[in-house]
């Protein structure tokens, strides 16, 4: 099991408000069963749809379908997620440089209610915003289980290729490449984290109506 992939599962241990009965991570999706008690399927489902609206002030939601005798609503989301800036290690000494940089994720959200309990799947489905315009190669390197060698083999071929045509020195596009690993395993993890803040929120709403 992955670094990422253990931190997921302490996660639920540690904060109280949501308490996921099961769960699942993948690649670039996690699952998650809540149990809300004395909540009937069409409770959950008209209040989770009262959510999204709320949220729409810090998060971008837009609620793609619903079903409410399926108890099926299916939402799409873009997030932005911040990373650790390989650039700091680059150049130590260079002031006003940015501790952190970040793009904008997005994602697929499908939530099925039953009485009592509802699944939430998160699907990540794409980046922006990446700071050297690296967008789809970043995204690839993107992974909540271990980081894709071939993915992370194409990027930083890409920024070897960028960094030597902006006269960057080899000693300082080998700390890049080397740090590139990490970048994506903070990057992951806090898009993972991303998720899992904001099914708390909505669970918690769910279960106490605020």
């Amino acid at each position: 099991m992955s670094k990422v992939a253990r931190f997921f599962i302490l996660l639920f241990f540690i904060v109280p408000t949501a308490e996921a009965q099961e769960y699942l991570i993948e690649g670039k999706s996690a699952t998650i069963v809540y149990e809300v008690t004395e909540k009937t399927k069409a409770d959950l489902y008209q209040a989770a749809l009262q959510w999204f609206e709320k949220e729409e002030s810090t998060s971008e939601y837009i609620i793609e379908s619903s079903d409410p005798n399926a108890g099926i609503i299916r939402v799409s989301e873009i997030n932005q997620v911040y990373y650790k800036n390989i650039g700091k290690l680059m150049y130590p000494k260079r002031s006003g440089m940015a501790e952190l940089l970040s793009g904008d994720f997005s994602y697929d959200i499908e939530l099925v209610f039953e009485d009592a309990t509802y699944m939430v799947k998160y699907v990540l489905t794409g980046m922006e915003k990446e700071m050297y315009g690296r967008d789809d190669l970043f995204y690839a390197c993107i992974d909540f289980e271990e980081i894709d060698e071939e993915a992370l083999a194409e990027y930083n071929k890409s920024m070897n290729k960028l960094l030597t045509m902006n006269a960057v020195f080899k000693k300082r596009r080998d700390i890049f490449k080397d740090n590139s690993r990490s970048q994506f395993e903070d990057a992951s993890q806090n898009v993972l984290n991303s998720m899992t803040s904001n099914m708390g929120s909505l669970y918690s709403y769910l279960k106490m109506g605020d």
